[in-house]
């Protein structure tokens, strides 16, 4: 009986301690699972955290490129860091003017998304063919501007010069002269005009037969303000700033400015590059063809020779490019820009794309006889000439998209065409190359 019982209780012990053990080894498989899991969920949130970091580093990397305009970027940029990889797709709708930018980012099996949108700001306009300060402007024989004209000072014709759109000549000394519309003229002052609309005007120099008008003619007349440039001077500043702190510079101790002239004559890109002595461009054999992907700022004259081709980067797109001739200490007879011979301007591909040449020298606002802008012999293309207080020479047989200058001389058989896309010209750096950024989200 006695043996009985302590074999009973024998195997009562073995089977609590099995029970035990078999619940223990439970409890601790249950534990177990539990930390696997939530070390494994530790883990995957580690894993897209990081690839979160990664994607918006890489979004933010693109955006600030693009912004800016001084960083080479591809359609497709790829960041690796450590084991995240990440890749970024920019997109473009040119209708609406907006970038999309997609980015990946992948570790492990995880993976983060980011998206960013932006559109393109508003940039510089040139609402008018022709925009001339107190100096005025003078049309030759047989000259046209495609376009409005508004002067702060008179607008003289000669023969059969005309204008295709309104003319404006404001202020109390306004003058218009000896010269046909398509459209209205507006001027304190009218003189042997041909209006096919409306003039509005205080005083009339001949007969209502020697100054037809097609439409009606409103005398007296409050007379136009005076007009502002469309480029404020900060902006330029802003321009030759980007040059100076991300450029490439030509000293003027540079060997290629020995002789105070610096001269390109191969075919090559040029961007963000400041030369501190005269540059000249000059076509050699076939063809001397210049690329600009930025601005470039010449402290001395700029000029063309022999007709070499210039052209705005394709990667730029509806962007457009400054040529900037100011030297800081000489606006009297320096700081001008010379076409000598048949030069072709040419944008980036894109209708909205044109080439700046601008010009700080200030003799005809000054008094002086000195030439700001002489584009003296054949050129065409996509050119705007700016000069707030030059002269720009405009000679026979060229045809440009827009003029504006303190005074203003257009030769016999020149044509101007004024272009849509002007109303907001957009430059690959400054306050016209800025974005606006409509989106930024993240994705799982």
């Amino acid at each position: 009986m006695r043996q009985q019982k302590q074999t009973s209780r024998g195997a009562a012990m073995m089977i609590f301690v099995l029970f035990f053990a078999f619940a223990t080894s439970a409890l601790l498989f249950i534990l177990g699972q539990s930390i696997f899991s939530d070390l494994s969920d530790f883990n995957r949130l580690t894993d897209s955290k990081q690839s979160f970091l990664v994607a918006e580093s890489l979004t933010d990397d693109v955006v600030y490129r693009r912004v800016f305009g001084t960083f080479d970027i591809d359609s497709v940029e790829t960041l690796i860091v450590g084991p995240v990889v990440a890749q970024s797709t920019t997109t473009y709708d040119s209708p609406s003017d907006v970038y999309t930018i997609n980015t990946l980012a992948r570790k492990g099996t995880t993976h983060r998304k980011s998206t960013a949108e932006m559109s393109i700001g508003v940039g510089s306009a040139f609402n008018y063919g022709l925009q001339a300060g107190n100096g005025g402007i003078t049309l030759a024989n047989n000259s046209r501007i495609i376009g409005n004209v508004y002067s702060n000072g008179t607008v003289q014709g000669a023969g059969s010069s005309e204008v295709l759109g309104d003319i404006v000549s404001a202020g109390p000394a306004g003058l218009i002269k000896d010269i046909h519309a398509t459209g209205s003229v507006y001027a304190n002052t009218i003189d042997y005009i041909d209006a096919d609309k409306d003039a509005y005007f205080n005083v009339q120099i001949g007969t209502n037969a020697q100054n037809p008008v097609g439409g009606t003619r409103n005398s007296p007349w409050v007379v136009a303000p005076t007009s502002t440039f469309p480029i404020p001077t900060s902006t330029i500043q802003e321009w030759k700033d980007v040059v100076d702190d991300y450029g490439t510079v030509i000293a003027a101790t540079d060997p290629a400015c020995s002789s105070g002239t610096y001269t390109i004559d191969t075919s090559i890109t040029i961007g963000y590059l400041k030369v501190e002595c005269n540059l000249d461009i000059v076509k050699t054999g076939a063809s001397t063809i210049v690329t600009l992907t930025g601005p470039v700022w010449v402290q001395g004259n700029l000029s063309f020779t022999q007709g070499p081709t210039i052209q705005v980067h394709p990667s730029l797109g509806r962007r457009s490019v400054q040529m900037i001739a100011d030297n800081p200490s000489d606006h009297l007879t320096s700081s001008q820009i010379e076409i000598r011979n048949s030069t072709n301007f040419q944008g980036s591909g894109d209708s909205r794309s044109y080439i700046m040449l601008l010009s700080l020298n200030d003799s005809a606002k000054t008094g002086g006889p000195e030439v700001a802008i002489d584009i003296s012999q054949s050129a065409n293309g996509s050119i705007v000439a700016y000069t707030d207080s030059g002269l720009v020479e405009i000679g026979n047989g060229i045809d440009l998209r827009a003029i504006t200058g303190y005074q203003i001389n257009v030769a016999q058989n020149t044509d101007v065409v004024y272009e849509v896309g002007l109303a907001s010209l957009l430059f690959t750096s400054g306050p016209g190359g800025g974005y606006v950024l409509n989106d930024w989200q993240q994705g799982e």
